[in-house]
């Protein structure tokens, strides 16, 4: 699955605003909000089987990587280990140097939604 949202936000690396509302509590226990635009170039959707893995590699580009389903265990070059599940969002930002590598725990495929806060690298 890798599909395209041009009306979330642009897909042709021209940059488009997504709001980001921050949710919290201030004074009294009483909840509010703040929100802000940040910048976006394309989001993408992708899927990966069971048993897959990436081996070492740099994100290709800033970016958040929401969790839709499956469990993905990322290493980092120190040896630091992420799990991720459902409902994680992390923001990939290791564009230079070994990065990372990761492998799907269990026998669901990883979905995810990808927002690209940069423009697309060049190859």
């Amino acid at each position: 699955m890798n599909l395209e949202f041009p009306h979330f936000c642009t897909c042709d690396n021209k940059i488009s605003k997504v709001d980001l509302h921050r949710i919290g509590v201030k004074e009294h226990g009483n909840g509010t909000f703040v929100s802000e635009n940040i910048e976006c170039h394309s989001v993408r959707l992708a899927e990966t089987e069971p048993g897959g893995v990436y081996d070492w590699h740099p994100a290709p580009r800033k970016q958040y990587v929401v969790t839709l389903t499956g469990t993905v265990e990322f290493t980092f070059g120190r040896g630091d280990v992420l799990i991720v599940e459902p409902g994680d969002v992390f923001l990939a930002n290791d564009l230079e140097g070994k990065g990372h590598k990761w492998r799907i725990i269990g026998d669901i495929p990883w979905r995810r939604l990808y927002v690209h806060l940069d423009k697309a690298p060049v190859t």
